[in-house]
């Protein structure tokens, strides 16, 4: 594939995850908004940056482009495991919020936010390879999928075995 191909393909997917990007930063901000009545800079540098900086990165990038594609992709395994965290330390009204923001993303975006984290298969298959949770972490992101419709990434004797590993994680 001519190095243009790759790069113009590159660019189209990166728009896609910004599409995302930015509809997390809106929700962020106004949530922001709701509990303090504004927004200041301090709180704008506490959320991910506007996609107009990771485009112009990526079109300033020589060689280098698919790194600003990467920044992006680990921004979503970043986010969606500080998301299911805090869906289940948070309480009742963080959690709806969290998943209300989920199928908002999905129907606004077109696609899974978790889907696109990678971060999900990765623990599923790290954690059914080793036979047990072993961390909190891998315990949020994998909690979040008895509450997920289809299960992504797993087949029904896959589910059956990640929900018996989450039951020995929580009577530990």
């Amino acid at each position: 594939m001519p190095q243009d191909t790759k790069r113009d393909a590159a660019r189209r997917e990166l728009l896609r995850l910004l599409k995302g990007l930015e509809f997390y930063r809106a929700w962020r901000i106004s949530g922001i908004k709701r509990a303090r009545g504004h927004v200041q800079q301090e709180d704008l540098n506490e959320i991910v940056l506007p996609s107009a900086s990771f485009i112009r990165d990526f079109d300033a990038a020589a060689g280098q482009y698919s790194h600003i594609l990467q920044v992006v992709q680990q921004w979503y395994s970043h986010t969606y495991l500080d998301l299911c965290y805090r869906m289940y330390t948070g309480g009742e009204d963080l959690s709806s919020d969290i998943r209300q923001f989920l199928e908002d993303f999905r129907n606004e975006a077109g696609f899974e936010f978790q889907s696109e984290a990678g971060l999900v298969s990765k623990t599923i298959r790290k954690v059914l390879k080793r036979g047990k949770i072993t961390t909190a972490s891998d315990y949020f992101i994998l909690k979040e999928l008895e509450n997920c419709v289809d299960q992504p990434g797993l087949e029904d004797s896959e589910f059956a075995v990640v929900s018996s590993l989450l039951r020995q994680f929580e009577n530990r």
